[in-house]
């Protein structure tokens, strides 16, 4: 069991070895991106569609917040098939060289998937791992509650916890690949699990590119509405 426990200990450590390096590349300060997807016909086909993705993140020394917002929006011939709000808002600091606490704050609206709306809050402790020089993995675990209001039903507050998986691979100076995978476990059973790929790709200067595929997973959903919704979006993004 002793021999184990060392190979656990020793092969985080081995994972960890590129941390600097990864850290190195990391702007202190403020930094983010705006991003925006638009399209729109008329005539016989009438359509319209709105995306945006926002961060803006800040580091300085252990301490570090990132904040998002994502809107969707879709619109064909008068019906509208998305309209989905998403703020998050999470403050870290890392008291060892690659641990850290958390918390944070996330907000979603969207009618689409059964809740007029949820209101998440969590507490926690976190890890980083780095399988290589450029790919970092933080995973999470916390604690804490969520508000939330099922259509049809009166709004709730129940205890719930958060399990996440963080992936970022930086395939060149401005190609980045991400991963967030999320699982919130509500007393009760109203539990969803969410999984967010990213590809954000350069186009000129500080302008690039970037694809997003959201998909997530209630387990109770009102009568009429799907457990499963995904989201598809392509936007151009400026980065700062």
């Amino acid at each position: 069991m002793l021999r184990k426990i060392a190979l656990s200990i020793l092969t985080i450590s081995v994972l960890s070895t590129p941390a600097l390096a990864w850290a190195a590349s990391q702007p202190q300060g403020f930094s983010g991106n705006v991003g925006l997807g638009f399209s729109n016909s008329t005539g016989t086909s009438q359509a319209l569609s709105i995306n945006t993705e926002d961060a803006l993140n800040w580091l300085r020394g252990p301490w570090s917040n990132d904040t998002s917002f994502a809107y969707n929006y879709a619109r064909n011939s008068g019906v509208v098939s998305a309209d989905r709000l998403a703020v998050s808002n999470s403050t870290k600091y890392r008291w060892r060289k690659n641990t850290y606490a958390y918390g944070t704050l996330d907000y979603v609206r969207n009618h689409f998937d059964g809740y007029f709306y949820r209101v998440d809050e969590f507490a926690g402790i976190g890890h980083y791992l780095y399988p290589d020089e450029n790919m970092r993995l933080a995973l999470q675990a916390g604690v804490g509650a969520r508000e939330s209001h099922r259509i049809g039903y009166a709004a709730v507050i129940n205890p719930s916890a958060q399990l996440a998986a963080k992936y970022r691979w930086q395939i060149s100076k401005g190609a980045l690949l991400t991963e967030d995978l999320e699982a919130v476990l509500v007393e009760g059973g109203a539990n969803t699990y969410q999984s967010l790929l990213g590809l954000n790709t350069p186009l000129v200067g500080a302008l690039g590119m970037r694809f997003s595929f959201l998909a997530t997973y209630n387990t109770q959903v009102p009568v009429g509405y799907k457990a499963l919704n995904t989201l598809t979006a392509v936007n151009l993004v400026y980065h700062f």
